[in-house]
């Protein structure tokens, strides 16, 4: 029995699923976004599951996770969105995924290992209007436009673009790179090239700029439960599938004047009870991010926590549940073992702590229990050792 899991309630997925799609534009398709392992979800059993909601197109950023959703039955479309290799691409042709064409040269050779293979090969078109990181950019279009047509083994599929700025709602930067798509797009169908997929919204553009949807809509963060940003919260009605829990491993009274943890940085102000919790930044615990500041007020909240912190004094830190109740973490966080302080709240060791964990950085070995109709039926779980976040792992039916 796991003293530390993850709870993922796949109905709370589909729910999301069928909240999204009742919003689309008419005709337009949804593509689920199931990168870094569905956002820490798992993505082979995200996938299934939308897939029993009727979802057919399916997002990864690279080769391997695109393979493993493949040779775990996933049969509807899978596009990698990320730049590839060549050594991938014979592999990924074979079984049929959909690659993203952002370099010249790689379209020679992606024919080559098609018409080897006797088959078309799908790929989609990147554009680049802003975002600054992949696709091909206005001056490169014509020769793009000839590369592709005596390119007999390729299909183009779609082509897309990425938008830096939709979660900020900087509408205008916005409406500026759809202005550069649009052109991108007349410019290669007036060269002859066919785009049966147009694609230009995230998450952010979808909730924003209904009128952009076209053919598709790429959509990640939603299904996962979350807006892109505080400032979309209530755009849509959501479902959170994600819950960290743990048991208490260890408690103990102790007298005020207690120090906890390394530099002793916790002193108990009066006689508590001090419990143990089996996670700790190995899990991906207390651990963030780095953010650029979103103006002066967030710039001002970063310097005063941290000015905090030097005199001793934890703000913003993590706060646990237990049994409805918040409880302060007491002192630094361990690598895989973390005090909490529950005062007078009445428990025992094995009672179940509710953490609060960032799902991207969640450790995958931490064993990720999958729900429907409210009862957990399967759970996946790594016996030792440290994996990539994109592998999936041996399961077992519960």
């Amino acid at each position: 029995m796991s003293d530390l899991w993850i709870e993922v309630d796949l109905d709370a997925v589909k729910y999301n699923y069928r909240q999204i799609i009742s919003k689309l534009a008419t005709e337009c398709i949804l593509m689920a976004v199931i990168k870094a392992d569905a956002y820490g979800l798992g993505a082979v059993e995200v996938a299934k599951a939308l897939e029993e909601e009727g979802c057919r197109d399916f997002a990864v950023t690279n080769v391997s996770e695109a393979l493993i959703l493949r040779q775990e039955g996933i049969k509807g479309n899978i596009l990698v969105l990320g730049p590839s290799s060549a050594e991938d691409w014979t592999e990924a042709i074979a079984a049929g995924i959909e690659l993203t064409v952002s370099r010249l040269e790689w379209i020679p050779a992606l024919e080559d290992i098609a018409q080897r293979q006797g088959c078309k090969a799908g790929i989609h078109l990147k554009l680049e209007t802003g975002m600054g990181r992949t696709g091909f950019s206005g001056e490169m279009l014509p020769e793009l436009s000839k590369t592709l047509r005596v390119s007999s083994h390729l299909e183009v599929l779609g082509a897309y673009t990425h938008l830096a700025r939709g979660a900020q709602r900087q509408h205008g930067f916005t409406r500026q790179q759809h202005e550069k798509y649009i052109s991108f797009i007349k410019r290669l169908e007036s060269d002859g090239v066919v785009i049966p997929l147009k694609h230009i919204c995230n998450s952010a553009g979808y909730l924003d700029f209904i009128e952009y949807h076209y053919d598709m809509v790429r959509v990640g963060t939603l299904l996962g439960g979350h807006y892109p940003s505080p400032a979309f919260e209530g755009k849509l009605e959501l479902k959170d599938p994600w819950t960290v829990k743990a048991r208490i491993v260890h408690l103990q009274r102790v007298p005020k004047g207690t120090y906890v943890g390394y530099q002793s940085l916790y002193i108990s102000k009066k006689e508590t009870t001090l419990a143990v919790i089996p996670i700790g930044y190995a899990d991906g615990f207390g651990v963030e991010p780095k953010f650029v500041p979103q103006g002066i007020v967030d710039l001002g909240k970063i310097i005063i926590k941290n000015a905090a912190a030097l005199l001793g004094w934890q703000l913003g830190r993590e706060k646990v549940l237990l049994k409805g109740k918040t409880v302060n973490i007491a002192g630094k966080i361990g690598m895989q073992l973390t005090v909490i302080d529950v005062g007078k709240i009445e428990c025992r060791s094995g009672d179940e702590i509710i953490v609060p964990l960032r799902r991207t950085l969640a450790n995958p070995r931490i064993p990720r229990k999958y729900k429907k109709d409210g009862e957990i039926y399967i759970k996946r779980i790594i016996k030792e050792g440290f994996l990539s976040l994109n592998q999936e792992y041996p399961k077992q039916h519960c």
